[in-house]
């Protein structure tokens, strides 16, 4: 079955209040660990059309991991590749291992964005965000071969901003 991960933007009296409206949807209240007045609300379902008035949508395409819930400390890490680059990374991907091995390691989601088939974003959960800080300054950090600018590489982190109802 296919799965898909909805994000909104806005503040946070905005979001819970769509959180509250929608008390029988998983939708996690992240907060970004940039910037304390930038939050937005996720939710992983199988139902490709999203809840939300204006979503960032992604397919996922593949996960790796202990649990198939969103839960603990994520990082976005988004690429952009042309066809072939897309493919051959989706490849490698999926045959490589992706941080199991790392203590504090969650799981990883492989996702594409619908509204642009070029735009990856590889999902990182963490039980803490010093587990994925001390893995990216690892040597074998798997991403590290995209840092040229060609690739548009960028990455947000994101806390959980209320516990309610939310498992971790």
């Amino acid at each position: 079955m296919t799965e898909y991960i909805h994000e909104t933007f806005g503040s946070r009296a905005v979001l819970q209040n769509i959180r509250n409206q929608n008390s029988q949807r998983e939708l996690l209240l992240m907060r970004d660990d940039a910037d304390s007045q930038r939050y937005e609300l996720l939710e992983k379902t199988e139902n490709e059309q999203s809840s939300f008035a204006v979503p960032t949508t992604y397919k996922v395409l593949s996960s790796h991991g202990q649990t198939d819930e969103l839960r603990g400390w994520m990082s976005f890490i988004s690429i952009t590749l042309n066809d072939l680059e897309r493919d051959n990374f989706l490849r490698r991907f999926n045959n490589e291992t992706f941080a199991i091995s790392t203590p504090g390691f969650i799981s990883s989601y492989v996702l594409q964005r619908i509204d642009n088939s070029h735009e990856i974003v590889i999902l990182s959960t963490w039980q803490l965000k010093k587990n994925f800080t001390e893995w990216r300054l690892t040597s074998n950090f798997p991403l590290d071969r995209y840092k040229h600018s060609q690739y548009n590489l960028r990455s947000k982190q994101l806390s959980f901003a209320a516990f309610s109802k939310q498992k971790i």
